[in-house]
């Protein structure tokens, strides 16, 4: 039943590509834009915020404002060449290390870390973006409530509901999906293949306009192909939806007609790799990989294994070994990965205003850059500073209001600067992109009681109304889904 039901959504488990290639389709239509009846656009980027407060309560969404930058600026290359972009996107990292990657309504789209860690190169990596991007464009989400509404008579907010929660807890959402939708499960994989060739075909020739090696999909098939019979929870959509040849030639065959292209040679895509293994896969003895890295097994980069080994020295407090890693990426010193971890290390040993002094360059001609904004406010509250910390995190916080790592931050800022008003608003902001409504509303009446001015105060007010209505939308959707 978990096998149907995981094909049912086209919620795009790497393993649902299958390309479908004719000569002639470079340009296709698109097919649902009007999406289902009576869910709007509007109301769509509604349901995709709801299942971001889901995911961020639930799963180990990872917070790492340089892993972001980078997934970000991949999302935003393959959304400029998107037809059908209706909504801003949202691209999540999910501390598993499995190979997997899905995509929500409202243009949600997340990627497993095991991804890093299995993609070869940024042009397969992006070839999976490219496919769950295309199932956001195309509605597909919306196009399936819709077929099942007509089928089974159901609430759409009681199939939206067991959709996200067999993505957040599939033990307990394939229970609620089975009993909702049990009735129709051939109708449901059917409809699901339809939108997989679809996103499949849209999705290599978005990956072709956006730069990239469309050969990236094939080769990402290849790697499917070769751990076929591999029962291994590493490729768990291998288990769900096992991979034919024909698939694999006909991603081949489509790339033929695109064109090839040489690979990507983005390092950035070779430090979030080797960010990926060391810190978000498991690593538990430090030493052994370190030693693994310095014999370089994994036949990676020259940049990949410096890197790499630069984090394992961070890990293991051997400073001035990170140092020379990094030291060692000739050309690169201005660059975020290595920027961020050389603040890192700097903040480990008290010098703090070395940090400053290196950011702050760079944060003039980038404010709007997540990792810059942040670890820079995080050396300023380090160095006692933490007023210019508030100051930047707001400025940052006025074009990204839903950023989970500058509100924490602001909050500890805050109150570090005696500002328990701003510090309480930012915790109960924080807490809000949680779902943890107690929590936050606490948070707020707390604030009432430090915010002096009235127009503190009535900034409160607007967001506990705020708050309250998001809190009521949240439990429309979870009563109807009991």
């Amino acid at each position: 039943m978990r096998k149907k039901i995981l094909m049912l959504f086209g919620i795009a488990l790497i393993s649902a590509f299958a390309l479908n290639v004719r000569a002639d389709e470079y340009s296709l239509p698109e097919i649902g834009t009007a999406g289902m009846g009576g869910l709007t656009v509007q109301r769509e980027k509604q349901l995709g915020e709801f299942y971001l407060r889901q995911a961020r309560a639930s799963l180990p969404i990872i917070e790492d404002p340089v892993m972001n930058e980078y997934l970000n600026s991949i999302g935003g290359k393959l959304l400029m060449s998107a037809s059908g972009v209706r909504f801003p996107f949202t691209f999540l990292t999910v501390k598993n290390p499995s190979l997997n990657a899905s995509a929500f309504l409202g243009g949600v789209v997340q990627v497993n870390t095991g991804l890093y860690h299995y993609a070869d190169t940024e042009d397969e990596f992006a070839s999976v973006l490219a496919h769950e991007i295309s199932h956001v464009t195309q509605r597909h989400i919306a196009r399936f409530i819709e077929d099942q509404i007509n089928v089974t008579n159901l609430s759409a907010a009681g199939i939206i509901g067991s959709i996200v929660m067999s993505i957040i807890n599939p033990a307990i959402g394939m229970a609620a999906l089975s009993t909702t939708m049990g009735a129709t499960s051939q109708n449901r994989i059917n409809f699901t293949r339809d939108n997989e060739y679809e996103a499949d075909r849209i999705g290599i020739n978005l990956l072709y306009r956006s730069g990239f090696n469309p050969y990236g999909m094939a080769d990402m098939f290849r790697l499917l192909l070769s751990r076929q019979g591999n029962i291994n929870p590493a490729f768990a959509m291998l288990i769900d939806h096992p991979l034919s040849q024909n698939r694999v030639s006909e991603a081949q065959s489509r790339a033929d007609q695109l064109g090839r292209r040489k690979n990507s040679n983005n390092v950035n895509y070779e430090f979030a790799r080797a960010r990926a293994d060391v810190r978000y896969m498991g690593v538990d003895d430090f030493n052994s990989l370190k030693q693994s890295l310095m014999t370089n097994p994994f036949k990676r980069s020259q940049a990949y294994v410096n890197y790499a080994l630069a984090l394992c020295c961070y890990e293991l407090k051997q400073y001035q070994e990170a140092y020379a890693y990094l030291d060692a990426l000739k050309g690169l010193q201005n660059n975020i990965f290595v920027l961020d971890l050389r603040t890192d290390i700097d903040l480990k040993n008290g010098r703090e205003q070395n940090a400053v002094a290196r950011l702050e360059p760079f944060y003039r001609k980038s404010p709007d850059n997540e990792a810059l904004a942040l670890n820079l406010a995080n050396a300023l509250k380090s160095a006692g500073k933490p007023e210019q910390a508030v100051k930047i995190l707001n400025n940052f916080l006025r074009r990204h209001p839903q950023d989970p790592s500058a509100l924490s931050l602001l909050s500890q800022s805050a109150l570090d600067a005696k500002d328990r008003c701003q510090a309480l608003q930012a915790r109960g902001r924080y807490q809000a992109l949680l779902a943890a409504y107690p929590q936050a509303l606490n948070s707020f009446a707390q604030a009432m009681n430090y915010c002096t001015n009235s127009y503190d105060r009535d900034i409160v007010r607007a967001l506990t109304t705020q708050v309250s209505e998001q809190r009521a939308f949240d439990d429309s959707i979870n009563k109807d889904m009991r």
